[in-house]
């Protein structure tokens, strides 16, 4: 197995999508795909968040209403994200959003944007 190669992703840990009705949109994920509900919170702007699963998954789809968001989020877990971004960061197909910074609960997020695609992708882990 790869996944402890430095400066590979692990997973996909989880994904943010913004919704305009955050509960028919749950109630949606719930009674036609079997989605678990996880957590509920409300976010600093206000606006509500709601993280599900799916039965064989190990990715967080979370749902939220903030006008704020209307990107999606990709995070993804990589074993040492300083190491990481350390193996990456002179790729000239990465901008660099976020350097490495400790999180205040524990382990490190960097933010980077993919050149050729344009996604942001968010790299968490310790």
């Amino acid at each position: 197995m790869t996944s402890n190669i430095k400066g590979n992703i692990k997973l996909i840990q989880a994904v943010s999508l913004f919704t305009p009705d955050l509960e028919a949109s749950v109630d949606f994920y719930k009674n036609t795909f079997g989605a678990n509900e996880l957590f509920r919170s409300k976010q600093t702007d206000g606006s509500n968040m709601v993280g599900l699963s799916f039965a064989e998954g190990k990715t967080e789809f979370v749902l939220h209403d903030s006008e704020n968001l209307k990107e999606p989020d990709i995070e993804v877990l990589v074993e040492d994200v300083r190491e990481f971004y350390n193996t990456h960061k002179y790729n000239e197909n990465i901008d660099w959003i976020q350097t490495p910074i400790e999180k205040p609960f524990g382990g490190h997020l960097a933010v980077m944007r993919t050149i050729a695609d344009d996604i942001v992708l968010i790299i968490v882990g310790s």
